[in-house]
């Protein structure tokens, strides 16, 4: 039996990191699952900018050093760099008429059907419309 793999996505991360989160208790929950479960964990190199970004933005340095200390910790952690046939391939799902659909979240599609990842943690409903499985708390 091979190891299942979990894509993280930004909005995991974020939760994860501000306790001010409405999803903060979830992300716990989710990755102390996933870390039971020795669950390979994947991201990408746009996750973590975008993430890094985000919670400088939101939450301040200190939460990006947060961040920063976690991603050591998180074992195993595979971060995927993207390509540019997967930037190429993004923009197939970025002429969609999703409501707030970002391009990295249409990179992540196509590095998650590159690597043939199936599931995701994230609080982003997009994952689900794109065809992928989100990790719930509940499950």
């Amino acid at each position: 039996m091979t190891t299942p793999r979990v894509f993280l996505d930004t909005s995991f991360f974020k939760a994860l990191i501000d306790e001010q989160d409405d999803f903060h208790g979830d992300a716990v929950q989710i990755l102390d699952t996933l870390e039971k479960d020795k669950t390979h964990l994947v991201t990408t190199n746009y996750i973590l900018d975008e993430s890094i970004t985000l919670l400088r933005n939101r939450c301040g340095i200190d939460r990006v050093r947060d961040l920063r200390r976690s991603l050591i910790e998180l074992k195993p952690l595979k971060i995927y760099r993207v390509f540019a046939q997967d930037d190429a391939k993004a923009w197939g799902w970025f002429w969609n008429d999703w409501s707030k659909l970002s391009f990295t979240d249409c990179v992540s599609f196509a590095v998650m059907k590159r690597w043939e990842l199936t599931h995701v943690a994230t609080f982003d409903q997009h994952f689900k419309r794109a065809g992928f499985t989100i990790i719930s708390s509940k499950t």
